[in-house]
């Protein structure tokens, strides 16, 4: 299967000093589950950053599904590859589900009819019609995962980037995420994910990229 998200030749480093993080070569195929394991401060963090275009190349290249996309704006990136953070209230800025999920349509002036019917499939979808008028602030983790995730498949994402996606979570919540990304990868969506979990690592694991002292050992 060809790549979603490749880097070549790629460093970065902190703009203070300190760390650096290389990887010479990392090809993740698009429809498929990429586990990104190591130690703390290993560096999986900032690979998932580099990944989606929050943190920028010092050197190398990075493309997307092909394509040269070093001198993408991150909102071109955003819209090919979403990224959960590790607490996705971080990346929630709506006072509703429904606002959450129709935002971005309405700054950008898209058709108001299409993104309707876009957020309500996607909230059918992952579970929550019945909280499109609820507080953001008064969902459980769980409910502001599964909407941080719509919120990125709302703006088209074809490749997801989650950050210890189980953190948090309890089992029940821990199982709706594996279905959720099972659903998901049938559709055609690939992901990496940073992860810890030993649970979440032997059911996705079968391709593992290791990342240790700052280099991505793919």
């Amino acid at each position: 299967m060809s790549a979603a998200v490749s880097l070549f030749g790629a460093v970065y480093r902190y703009p203070r000093g300190g760390f650096v993080l290389s990887c010479p070569r990392l090809e993740l195929p698009g429809g498929e589950i990429t586990v990104i394991t190591g130690p703390n401060g290993s560096g999986k963090t900032t690979l998932s950053k580099l990944l989606c275009g929050i943190y920028r190349l010092n050197e190398g290249e990075l493309r997307i599904f092909g394509e040269p996309a070093n001198g993408w704006p991150l909102g071109k990136l955003g819209g090919r590859v979403g990224y959960l953070f590790q607490d996705p209230a971080r990346q929630l800025f709506s006072a509703t589900v429904w606002g959450e999920m129709t935002f971005a349509d309405d700054i950008l002036g898209r058709d108001p009819e299409k993104a309707r019917q876009k957020a309500e499939g996607l909230l059918e979808y992952f579970g929550l019609s019945a909280l499109k008028d609820r507080s953001t602030y008064r969902l459980s983790r769980g409910e502001k995962q599964r909407l941080a995730i719509c919120a990125i498949l709302m703006g088209g994402a074809e490749y997801l980037v989650l950050d210890e996606p189980t953190s948090g979570l309890d089992r029940d919540n821990r199982n709706m995420l594996y279905d959720m990304m099972d659903r998901l990868k049938a559709r055609g969506r690939g992901f990496a994910v940073i992860s810890h979990d030993g649970g979440l690592i032997a059911r996705y694991g079968s391709r593992n990229i290791r990342v240790e002292e700052g280099r991505v050992l793919s």
